[in-house]
């Protein structure tokens, strides 16, 4: 290896463009999906982020990572507001202290009306986050090798 820590490496070592459908003729982003009339997008967000990782981190060991649930997060996590929206980096929190499960036990519906976290609790937890951070602060404005 040639850097020992990431903030080694400069800011011109780092390709301009770099396609994670394809590395190699491996897809390590998820389906997109599409929020229906649900202002989901900041669970959709996190958790194709999630899935990613967990992709990069266990592809060589899986055929196939199985999607993770947002309905789950979205109906579990108090700290959001479900369909009416929330902040990506408190799924962070969340499933730091708890678990994500697959979208195969508890799938989308595009809503939460009339949904509990409680119709999920048979579903078994499938990954967890170590730890969650906003990169380059609370604005966002990070550099390239920050992300």
């Amino acid at each position: 290896m040639k850097y020992k820590d990431p903030s080694e490496i400069p800011n011109d070592a780092i390709p301009d463009e770099y396609d994670f459908r394809n590395i190699k003729g491996y897809d390590f982003t998820g389906a997109v999906r599409d929020q229906l009339e649900c202002g989901s997008c900041y669970t959709l967000g996190y958790i194709q982020s999630v899935e990613a990782r967990l992709k990069l981190k266990y592809a060589h060991k899986y055929q196939e990572i199985p999607s993770l649930s947002p309905q789950f997060t979205m109906m579990c996590n108090y700290m959001n507001e479900g369909c009416d929206g929330g902040w990506g980096i408190f799924n962070g929190y969340f499933t730091e202290k708890g678990h994500m499960v697959t979208e195969e036990c508890a799938p989308y519906k595009g809503r939460t009306k009339g949904d509990t976290c409680a119709n999920y609790s048979n579903c078994p937890g499938f990954a967890t986050i170590k730890s969650s951070y906003y990169v380059g602060g609370y604005n966002f404005n990070p550099d390239d090798k920050l992300i």
